[in-house]
């Protein structure tokens, strides 16, 4: 896996700020991306960029936050699972996307997020069947896992769609 190199932002120094002024700014940054449609909630944004991203690029509508089975029903009709990651260049250790609880879907989107810029490395697309053929039980929260490198080169590769997507979200949220 190649991650791109890191980009000369942000415009500021998160070292300067104390720990109050940094949450005041994350708060304030998940606002804004509130306020241009990018995100639904004040959690993660990663979640819901990735959501945001399938939209963009299958079009159709999201899901309502509350549907465990699928995050997207594309224009084509398909009910999509979308799950990211965002994963370290010096970290090598093993990583699973968000445990996978239903198989009431379609088809599964991975998206895969550099964590210090949130850059786009890959996106996978896969079918329910082949989605579950790489999860792995996990009786104690009754779910299943599913591994980066597993999902890495499996299904069909779609980066280059849902990167055009990303590609045009500032003109799209502004």
């Amino acid at each position: 896996m190649t991650v791109p190199a890191a980009v000369p932002w942000p415009p500021f120094d998160p070292a300067d700020l104390s720990i109050r002024e940094l949450l005041a700014s994350y708060v304030a940054i998940l606002d804004e991306l509130r306020r241009r449609g990018l995100v639904r909630t004040r959690k993660s944004p990663l979640g819901d960029l990735a959501e945001s991203l399938a939209m963009r690029a299958y079009g159709g509508s999201l899901a309502p936050n509350s549907e465990k089975s699928y995050d997207l029903i594309a224009d084509d009709g398909r009910r999509i699972q979308v799950k990211a990651r965002t994963v370290r260049a010096d970290d090598k250790r093993t990583q699973n996307f968000s445990a996978v609880r239903s198989w009431e879907f379609d088809a599964a989107l991975f998206l895969l997020f550099d964590a210090a810029t949130y850059d786009l490395i890959w996106v996978r697309e896969l079918d329910r069947d082949q989605t579950q053929s790489l999860g792995r039980r996990v009786e104690h929260t009754n779910s299943s896992a599913i591994l980066v490198r597993d999902v890495a080169h499996a299904g069909a590769d779609v980066t280059a769609l849902v990167r055009a997507a990303y590609d045009r979200i500032d003109k799209a949220t502004a």
